[in-house]
């Protein structure tokens, strides 16, 4: 599995996820609620990725990874958030909102044109998530 920077590549990553849907999640009688988000990728396209949000402080180094499939245009994401974080988007997201929701990942830096030619010959890449923000309309 690759890293995914490189010459190319983007300084200071972002990436901007369109939320399509949400649920809640529960593995367990007595563990915590996780999110789990379907969005597109916004720089890559042809990309969906699933976003599993967790509640778990995390203080050194990145709040999680995305790592890309290496035989569909298919990533996946686990970010661990302090509790205040994770309630806020839970409550946010029990409301409709009147357009499509974004998520920001600032990244590690990555170069999309190797994202894509890694996938292509069947290797997969992953990328640091450093932070992560939202924009969530109101009317």
């Amino acid at each position: 599995m690759h890293n995914a920077s490189g010459p190319g590549s983007k300084p200071g990553g972002q990436m901007q996820l369109t939320i399509l849907s949400a649920e809640m999640l529960k593995s367990q009688t007595g563990a915590k609620l996780d999110i789990s988000i379907s969005c597109n990728i916004s720089e890559l396209p042809n990309y969906h990725c699933n976003l599993i949000l967790t509640q778990k402080n995390q203080d050194l180094g990145p709040i999680g990874f995305l790592k890309f499939n290496s035989k569909r245009p298919l990533a996946s994401a686990v970010i661990c958030l302090k509790e205040d974080d994770f309630e806020d988007i839970s409550e946010l997201l029990k409301n409709s909102p009147p357009r499509s929701a974004s998520i920001f990942l600032y990244t590690e830096t990555y170069n999309e044109d190797a994202i894509i030619s890694r996938s292509m010959s069947g290797e997969a890449s992953t990328v640091d998530i450093n932070d992560l923000s939202w924009r969530y309309p109101l009317i």
